[in-house]
């Protein structure tokens, strides 16, 4: 029988069926966990250091370990989904953050702390871009930036939920319980997933056109199509897959450009996941005030990826992308001016998640509809690792915050009294050097 159906076109034109919505539900719900569990460590260190009697600055280890891990699950373990498929790199993904997570309770010395969160974070980088990939192998192509944004905000709303969840739990169970929660879910969610996640039929198609699971995927998705008229276009099925075939022809200029402005959107996006709890505790706001101020940035993250997502779906990428930075930069530039109320500087925070978690879940769509199934895990895992390789930094920026170092860590200040001076004064003021400490800077704490 003649082969008359190309399943892309057939995916792409066809309407959005129930079961592809439980496709994006499913991989939702991976990815909410993963945001959740990319949050708990930044959430537990305030308590952390009041239980262990320590820095802050004693957790930054802890904290980049996860970026470390999530930089070798990006690179080196979510690229097998193109080749062993989605599902079983997406499961194994959920048992190893749940199975880390649940370790990371029982830590006992920040070094334990840094080996689960190392661990915590491979399972991460697995599981998230063979999530973007599965969800973007079934929903139509008109919508489906807008469609892979839906699955991948799920991430700043599972941080969210950390949140608000995590001052009753750490008050009534210590910060313990917040990593239990994190553990056990992903583990109830990798038995759903091994029941009901489908593979991903285009994926089997341009890879193994025989394989007799195309027909039992088509029979549930698409029912009033043969299997046997069903064939993958030829561009779809790559002979040579690996991070070197992201630089062929006719994809090097689209992964350069997408790995630059991955890496710095995720530096920014870490640093403030990372530091804000304590960053806004260090302000001056209480310690529930801190937490829930600082995942204001994923509540921002998620009106603002669905709209930016909508926007390039109709071709206005680099318009939004480029307008959405600009208003960050000036949001940045206001916290030097606005008072450090709550209110005031939560409005900050809402607009600088818009900006930069919200370009990020367009970013992820953008590193899944940039290349061919057989090539999807591999372009999306290895954006996300040039992401995670330049984040790495982020938890060394406070290291000044121990006490040993604070008098090596000095700025060149303006006296608040010089600005009120004369030219005279202010030329003499502006030779005065006076020691403060760096997590003092005033670019993030409120004015006096």
């Amino acid at each position: 029988m003649q082969r008359t159906h190309e399943i892309g076109r057939l995916i792409d034109e066809g309407a959005l069926s129930r079961q592809q919505i439980a496709v994006i539900v499913l991989c939702g719900l991976a990815v909410l966990l993963d945001g959740y569990d990319i949050q708990t460590m930044a959430l537990a260190v305030p308590s952390l250091t009041d239980e262990w009697s320590t820095e802050a600055a004693a957790f930054s280890f802890a904290l980049s370990a996860s970026v470390l891990g999530m930089l070798v699950g990006t690179s080196a373990v979510a690229p097998l989904g193109d080749k062993v498929g989605r599902r079983p790199i997406l499961i194994w993904g959920m048992l190893t953050v749940g199975l880390a997570s649940l370790a990371t309770a029982y830590a006992a010395t920040p070094t334990e702390l840094v080996i689960w969160r190392l661990l915590t974070g491979i399972g991460l980088g697995m599981s998230l871009p063979n999530a973007t990939a599965l969800t973007s192998e079934y929903v139509p192509l008109k919508n489906r930036a807008f469609l892979i944004s839906v699955m991948y905000v799920c991430v700043p709303l599972g941080a969210l939920v950390a949140g608000l969840v995590a001052p009753p739990l750490i008050e009534a169970m210590s910060w313990r319980a917040i990593f239990l929660v994190g553990g056990a879910l992903p583990l109830c969610l990798a038995i759903v997933l091994a029941a009901y996640a489908p593979e991903s039929v285009r994926l089997l198609a341009a890879q193994r056109p025989s394989d007799p699971r195309i027909s039992l995927l088509l029979r549930r998705f698409l029912p009033n199509v043969d299997p046997a008229t069903v064939y993958a276009r030829a561009e779809d099925r790559i002979a040579r897959q690996g991070v070197l075939a992201l630089f062929a022809p006719q994809f090097w200029a689209r992964t350069t450009l997408l790995w630059c402005i991955y890496a710095l959107n995720l530096f920014v996006l870490f640093v403030l996941i990372s530091w804000l709890p304590t960053i806004l505790s260090d302000a001056g706001w209480t310690r529930p005030q801190a937490l829930r101020g600082a995942v204001m940035i994923q509540a921002g993250g998620i009106v603002g990826g669905l709209v930016i997502a909508k926007l390039v779906d109709v071709g206005r990428t680099v318009l939004v992308m480029a307008s959405g930075y600009a208003i960050v930069a000036v949001s940045f530039l206001l916290f030097l001016v606005v008072p450090g109320t709550v209110p005031a500087w939560t409005l900050l925070l809402l607009i600088i998640g818009a900006g930069v978690s919200g370009a990020q879940a367009a970013l992820n769509a953008l590193s899944a509809i940039f290349y061919p199934p057989s090539l999807r895990a591999t372009g999306a895992g290895w954006a996300s690792a040039c992401g995670r390789a330049a984040s790495g930094p982020q938890g060394e920026l406070r290291a000044c915050s121990r006490p040993s170092s604070r008098a090596a860590c000095t700025r060149t200040t303006w006296r608040r009294s010089c600005s009120r001076g004369s030219a005279t004064t202010r030329s003499t003021c502006s030779r005065t050097r006076r020691t403060a400490p760096c997590w003092r800077s005033a670019s993030i704490v409120a004015p006096s």
